[in-house]
């Protein structure tokens, strides 16, 4: 956990706020050759997707990533939460939403098997490649959200208190920007992810 917390702090000096309340936007470009150390993918976390396929967080290197975490019997926030991801990604255009990739991670290591994973997906109308509904191994969940600054924690009723949160990370995996802001009426979040995709690779 010691080594998530260094990570946390220098992700946190990454990213610099734009004054919106609720949004983080960072102006620098990503890097080419080795992992940048803020890297989310300097992170050695597994994950299993809806469809049953084992895939390291890593393997998601080359493509602007938007990435939130929930989980899939959420009756509260989790719905709003991925329902603002669809509208962020409804403003871009066909073209812009193929060059970028959708991680949603859950919380709950126990219960979002693969089918409750593909049950969700199938209820929020998910169908696009683009998106990874995923779970991860408990220590996973733990060292992905100790990374991205998001509190959570499961109660005796097997529910989830958590941050709800929407990240941005660029083609190496460094956060560019992230939003609490269920509304982002004036799309900076965005206008971040077109900057990103228009950053060179």
């Amino acid at each position: 956990m010691t080594q998530a917390l260094v990570f946390l702090a220098l992700l946190a000096n990454t990213v610099l706020s734009d004054g919106e309340p609720g949004v983080s936007v960072a102006a620098q470009t990503p890097q080419s050759g080795p992992l940048p150390g803020q890297s989310l993918y300097q992170l050695p976390i597994t994950l299993m997707t809806a469809q049953g396929v084992s895939l390291k967080l890593a393997a998601l290197r080359g493509s602007p990533l938007i990435i939130t975490m929930f989980y899939s019997q959420c009756t509260s926030i989790c719905p709003l939460l991925t329902t603002q991801v669809q509208r962020i990604t409804q403003r871009l255009s066909s073209a812009e939403r193929r060059r970028i990739r959708i991680l949603m991670v859950s919380f709950d290591s126990s219960r979002d098997t693969p089918e409750a994973l593909s049950a969700f997906a199938a209820n929020h109308h998910i169908r696009e490649d683009n998106w990874i509904i995923a779970r991860a191994s408990a220590s996973d969940v733990r060292l992905l959200a100790a990374a991205l600054g998001i509190q959570y924690r499961e109660l005796a009723d097997h529910t989830f208190n958590h941050s709800a949160v929407i990240f941005l990370a660029d083609r190496e995996g460094v956060v560019r920007a992230q939003t609490s802001d269920l509304a982002d009426k004036r799309s900076v979040f965005v206008t971040a992810i077109r900057h990103q995709l228009a950053s060179r690779p």
